[in-house]
C-alpha cells in the first residue's frame, strides 16, 4: 500500500486499486483537514500564527490519551537551528510551555541524539510529552504519526509532491471520533 505510487520519478506501472484522499477524508478514514495558508512562512509570525491556531485547535484534545503533535518542516539544517528553533522557542515561552516539549530529527548526531530518535518513534504513546516536532528530511513518506494534529512548511519547496507528502501525515486517523489535521503553509503552496 502507498500513499504515492512512484518510485522516485517513476509512476509505478501497476496500480491494482486507487483511493482518492478526498474520499477517504469524506469516509471518515482520516482527519478532516484545515488549510491555513500564509504570504510568507518563512519568518517568526508564521510560527507563532501556526502555534496559536494549532493550540487553539486542540485545547483539551488528548486521543487514545495522546498528546497532540505539530510538526515543522524546515529546509535545512542551519535553517533549523538559527530560524525555526529559536522561532519555535520564543512562541512557547511566551505561552509559558517549556521547551523541552520540543523534539528536533535532522538525522544529524549533533543535533538528534538516539534518546531524540526514540523520543521520535514513540510519539504515539501516551507518556510522550513531546509536541513540537522540528524536521529537515524526515517524516515524510512512512511516517505514521496518529497523534500528529498539525504541520508546518516553514520553508517552500519546490516539489508538489514533498508539499503532499509532507502536510498529510496530519491526517492518520486516531481514537474513535473524526479530528482535523491543520496545515500551515504559504499561499503558492
Amino acid at each position: 500500500f502507498t500513499g504515492t505510487p512512484y518510485v522516485g520519478r517513476e509512476v509505478l506501472p501497476e496500480v491494482v486499486y486507487a483511493y482518492g484522499l478526498k474520499e477517504a477524508i469524506s469516509k471518515g478514514y482520516l482527519k478532516n483537514v484545515t488549510i491555513l495558508s500564509y504570504e510568507n512562512t518563512r519568518n517568526d509570525e508564521f510560527v507563532e500564527f501556526s502555534i496559536e491556531k494549532f493550540l487553539e485547535a486542540t485545547k483539551g484534545l488528548r486521543p487514545e490519551n495522546t498528546l497532540p503533535k505539530l510538526a515543522f518542516f524546515a529546509a535545512t539544517i542551519e535553517e533549523l537551528t538559527e530560524e525555526l528553533r529559536p522561532a519555535v522557542e520564543n512562541a512557547l515561552a511566551k505561552r509559558g510551555i517549556p521547551t523541552s516539549k520540543i523534539l528536533v530529527n535532522v538525522g544529524d548526531e549533533k543535533l538528534t541524539t538516539n534518546d531524540d530518535i526514540r523520543e521520535f518513534n514513540r510519539l504515539d504513546m501516551p507518556d510522550s510529552e513531546k509536541q513540537f516536532i522540528l524536521l529537515v528530511n524526515k517524516g515524510r513518506e512512512g511516517w505514521n504519526c496518529r497523534s500528529l494534529f498539525g504541520v508546518g512548511l516553514f520553508r517552500e519547496p519546490k516539489s508538489k509532491v514533498f508539499v503532499l507528502q509532507a502536510t498529510m501525515r496530519c491526517l492518520r486517523s486516531i481514537g474513535e471520533a473524526q479530528h482535523t489535521g491543520s496545515v500551515f503553509l504559504s499561499e503558492d503552496n
